[in-house]
């Protein structure tokens, strides 16, 4: 494996050896249709990473790729640990920590279809990952890719009408 790609196996993740974690069950029931995605300019967020894992059964089941624990603002600043979901292409940030200080919290940063377009866009994550003003960093980044996935998407020419007895 060469340094610039994320590793897929290993203990549990720091800033420069990334883990995978496979599939698990919380047991609780699940959504069984797909979340759509949110409104550009709109943040996806939930209160702890239970409800994200629930809120769409894909991401419950699917492999997800660890990218750093040590995000940060500040050297003092609370820890947040970012990783991605194959099967959604979700990047998405969690706040580490006691609920009761904003612990658990989960964002979505990013949508990225595919593996090696996340590791274009976050080559050199390893270095940055721990230093003061890191999460900026990784957010930038994020928004970049937002913002690509955006610009590849095709306009909508219009709305979408059901197939009529003639078109069916």
């Amino acid at each position: 494996m060469t340094a610039n790609r994320i590793a897929t196996r290993g203990p549990a993740a720091t800033c420069g050896q990334p883990a995978s974690r496979e599939p698990t069950s919380t047991g609780e029931p699940t959504s069984t249709g797909e979340q759509p995605a949110p409104r550009a300019g709109t943040t996806e967020r939930y209160e702890s990473l239970a409800r994200f894992y629930n809120a769409d059964e894909r991401r419950v089941r699917s492999r997800e790729l660890d990218v750093g624990l040590w995000w940060r603002e500040a050297l003092d600043g609370p820890i947040h640990r970012a990783a991605w979901v194959s099967d959604t292409g979700e990047l998405y940030l969690v706040r580490l920590g006691p609920p009761a200080e904003g612990g658990g919290r989960v964002e979505v940063l990013a949508r990225v279809p595919d593996r090696d377009r996340l590791e274009r866009a976050l080559a050199g994550w390893r270095e940055r990952c721990g230093e003061p003003r890191s999460l900026r960093w990784l957010r930038t980044r994020a928004q970049r890719m937002r913002s690509s996935v955006a610009a590849a998407r095709p306009a909508r020419l219009g709305p979408r009408r059901p197939p009529s007895a003639r078109t069916a």
